[in-house]
């Protein structure tokens, strides 16, 4: 196995979180205790993360980052946002920090909502653009990249 099998959304989403713990065990500032928004967070990030995968296998459209898209998402989880997956990890990384309370575990969570958009979306908003033209500008001048305001 390389390092290229570790280069997909999981493999970061997994890491940001490890950090969150490690942010938070090394010098904890707790300033946060709000267990149930951390819960709502993480809850709505399974959500996030199940219901688009679903959408994927009905559709019959690839799932993995990097590949030619067959189909253009617009229905579903994809009118509330155009990557509702990877919103879905950067608010289970944000609701582990919540949880574990501590500001300095917020970070991993920021830095996972910029590293997605660098190295994933932006790519795949390319080869959306390439796949679908003017379909694909319709559906982002509708909705958001991450939510529809953002």
């Amino acid at each position: 196995m390389t390092l290229k099998h570790f280069n997909i959304p999981p493999f970061w989403t997994i890491f940001a979180s490890f950090c969150a713990v490690v942010l938070h065990l090394l010098y904890p500032v707790v300033l946060l205790d709000m267990p149930l928004l951390a819960y709502g967070l993480i809850t709505l990030s399974l959500v996030l993360l199940i219901w688009p995968g679903i959408w994927f296998r009905r559709y019959k459209t690839t799932i993995v980052p990097r590949q030619k898209p067959s189909t253009l998402m617009v229905g579903g989880p994809f009118t509330i946002s155009r990557n509702p997956m990877y919103l879905g990890m950067v608010l289970l990384v944000l609701g582990t920090g919540v949880l574990l309370g501590s500001v300095q575990a917020l970070l991993p969570a920021v830095w996972l909502f910029f590293f997605l958009g660098k190295n994933y979306i932006t790519p795949e908003e390319r080869k959306l653009r390439e796949a679908f033209d003017r379909e694909a500008e319709d559906y982002f001048a509708r909705t958001g990249r991450w939510v529809w305001f953002l």
